[in-house]
């Protein structure tokens, strides 16, 4: 037995050999709800699961899965227990019982259920139903092959193969498959017919007929095979012959048709049939001779495909390579079903001995590589599905960072699957988001549309087209950045020329005159002290800067928020617009909701900011300096400056409270100003702003 580390996620309700199953949710919050609604029940890793029969318990966790997990040992082991599957799906044989049991009751019938254990099969992999009329067969892996003139009709899983030569002598066969709706698992029937794509029902839908299970697309499938057809050719009835010109043109048509679903068997027929044809005027009969070579030609290389094939799988025994046998039987099964010779059901038959003869330990590790697998062909798929997505952009924009995200984290599980082109197009994707997403410059299009763009080369009047990808040179839907940015710097730069003159006008414009300072009415002065009861003035200038940095605000009161992030962060080097990186683990995203004090120095010291009515700060903090003009006797002290009063916290100050869509979201990371993914705004968000708040309100 090996330590119990896998996460699982199915149980029975009730006893170890109850056939009640049940699945835990993922999600901690959808736990809670589970535990209340299941408060007085108990789960169990049931011996119908392939279990050991122990009691489970659940387990909840905030940064990973939720799961359940064995009752430890009185002695403190790890518990041990030898199943197999533990995944959301090591119970669908359980809850095709129920869905079939329910089914078959609102019909009349009583069935029978048996988790068949074929030769090698592990439980769960095949379920047996019966009734008083009629049978099936459910294979849900490829554990066992299916038969198909036995009696009992095979439903197959989705990773089930079928040739198709079977799907054409038999017009169709039907595949199941269970879906997770909440802590469910719902059973839907399809039916795959020969070049028609599978339609899915529910079980409510289908119906039990003569010919055995039905959906409603098999009537249409039925109907088009048994239409009426045009009479053949018999030697026997001569007016019924048709012209030799009319059946050359009929068995070109089936040759192609067999060339196009592969069937070798069909090939060498209607090769046969052409080849004893006569009557056939020469034009035609050339044209049906080019026809018969081309298809012996293909037929050699089926021929040859078919012999490597057989000599991969042979290697692959002889190498004892589990894996690469199994993935091989597979295809034999699939292209190389009938018709074979005797060496090759030698093969077959050594390759299928080795695999039954592997130990579980083995067994697993191929069952795990088959899953990986299976995991990048779906990482793959999905890969070319974001590609598919992105073909329109060629900029990393806020809005796309998740489907990056999800690009990238797809690509290196698919590994090897992607093509050079598919590859080459993800790394271009990984540099963009390596240099960190770019916003969108808003500029009116009336003004950059009268610029050239330098990215593109778009000429003046002419909308920005696609710089790369593989729709390249396609109208863009926004113009570029570098185009926008050649607006926005001109307005800065105006901007600043005009505050800047009108700095130097206010500087040199006249002083006001002197006023001399009030006397003094009421009360006589004080008495000079004495010159060693002075206090030493670096004493005094020590305590008034104390006592001016302790009434000071915070840094961030002191900045506007416009102005936080408009220079780079001198320690987290941080470029203009983007957030601080929280390398200090203040709250729990990436990014921190202020920049760093560093930040804000840099901002305060910079000789480019300018103070209310367009003056310098520096040019401001001189004048505050300066001797405070004489005013009359009787005027009362002059009112401190707008600037120079005490900071007071306002609906739009930093201090005063924080909304949930100005900081990011610690359980879906979507960042300030954008929304939470994929129902509106969590309660995490909601409550971290106020946690913020409240910090920041000390």
């Amino acid at each position: 037995m090996r330590t119990d580390r896998r996460r699982i996620q199915t149980a029975v309700l009730g006893g170890a050999d109850s056939d009640e199953p049940l699945m835990l949710p993922m999600e901690a919050i959808e736990l809670d709800a589970f535990r209340r609604a299941h408060e007085d029940d108990t789960f169990w890793c049931g011996t119908l699961l392939g279990g050991c029969g122990g009691q489970l318990t659940t387990k909840l966790y905030t940064d990973r899965a939720c799961h359940f997990a064995h009752h430890p040992d009185p002695d403190g082991l790890p518990h041990m227990c030898g199943r197999r599957s533990r995944g959301v799906d090591s119970a669908d044989h359980l809850y095709v019982r129920s869905a079939a049991a329910a089914w078959l009751a609102g019909r009349g019938e009583q069935a029978t259920f048996e988790y068949t254990r074929a030769e090698g099969a592990p439980i769960g992999s095949l379920v047996d139903v019966r009734w008083r009329h009629g049978a099936l067969r459910v294979h849900l892996d490829q554990a066992v092959t299916p038969v198909w003139d036995d009696g009992v009709e095979p439903v197959l899983g989705t990773m089930v193969p079928v040739d198709r030569d079977t799907l054409i002598r038999r017009w169709y066969v039907h595949r199941i498959r269970l879906n997770s709706v909440g802590t469910a698992r719902h059973v839907q029937i399809g039916t795959e017919a020969f070049a028609r794509p599978i339609e899915w029902f529910a079980l409510d839908e289908c119906e039990m007929t003569e010919r055995g299970l039905s959906t409603p697309v098999v009537e249409k499938i039925v109907q088009a095979r048994t239409a009426p057809r045009p009479s053949l050719w018999s030697p026997g009835k001569a007016r019924k012959v048709p012209e030799p010109e009319a059946r050359a043109q009929a068995l070109l048509r089936r040759l192609v048709y067999g060339r196009r679903i592969e069937s070798v068997p069909v090939v060498k027929q209607v090769c046969g049939d052409i080849e004893s044809l006569t009557g056939v005027d020469g034009g035609l009969q050339e044209q049906l001779e080019a026809a018969v070579r081309h298809a012996r030609v293909w037929l050699v290389e089926q021929d040859e495909e078919r012999r490597k094939l057989f000599d991969k799988l042979k290697r692959a025994v002889d190498g004892h390579r589990p894996g690469r046998v199994r993935r091989l039987l597979i295809r034999v099964n699939a292209r190389a079903s009938e018709d074979r010779t005797d060496a090759e059901s030698a093969v077959y038959e050594r390759a299928s001995r080795y695999f039954e003869s592997l130990d579980d330990l083995t067994r697993d590790a191929v069952e795990a590589e088959a899953d990986t697998e299976k995991e990048a062909q779906r990482a793959a798929a999905r890969v070319r599905s974001i590609l598919q997505r992105l073909r329109g952009y060629d900029a990393y924009t806020p809005d796309l960072r998740h489907q990056v995200e999800e690009l990238l984290r797809s690509a290196a599980s698919a590994g090897e699957l992607l093509t050079g082109g598919e590859a080459r197009r993800v790394e271009v994707w990984k540099k963009r988001a390596a240099r960190g997403p770019q916003e969108q410059l808003r500029v009116a299009r009336r003004y950059w549309i009268q610029r050239s763009c330098p990215r593109c080369d778009a000429q003046q009047g002419k909308d920005c087209v696609l710089a790369e990808g593989p729709h390249s040179g396609k109208p863009r839907k926004d113009g570029h950045n570098e185009r926008l940015q050649l607006i926005v710097d001109e307005r800065k730069a105006e901007k600043m020329a005009r505050q800047q003159k009108n700095a130097r006008q206010k500087a040199e414009a006249p002083a006001e005159p002197m006023q001399s300072a009030p006397e003094m009415h009421g009360h006589e002065a004080s008495p000079a002290r004495p010159l060693q009861q002075r206090r030493p003035q670096s004493v005094r200038k020590g305590q008034a800067h104390e006592a001016r940095m302790k009434a000071a605000p915070r840094l961030h009161h002191q900045v506007p928020r416009g102005d936080w992030y408009r220079m780079t962060c001198p320690r987290c080097h941080a470029g203009p617009g983007q957030l601080c990186e929280n390398d200090d683990r203040v709250g729990p995203s990436e990014k921190r909701q202020l920049p760093h004090d560093e930040r804000l120095h840099r901002v305060l010291q910079s000789d480019d900011r300018i103070g209310p009515g367009g003056q310098p700060k520096g040019a401001r903090d001189e004048r505050q300096h300066q001797a405070p003009p004489p005013g009359r006797a009787e005027a009362r002290p002059p009112r401190p400056r707008r600037g120079e009063r005490e900071p007071q916290e306002t609906p739009g100050s930093a201090a005063r409270a924080w909304h949930a869509r100005e900081v990011t979201c610690p359980k879906c990371q979507a960042g300030p100003n954008s929304p939470c993914t994929p129902h509106g705004l969590h309660h995490e968000r909601v409550e971290w702003a106020k946690a913020f708040t409240r910090r920041l309100w000390g």
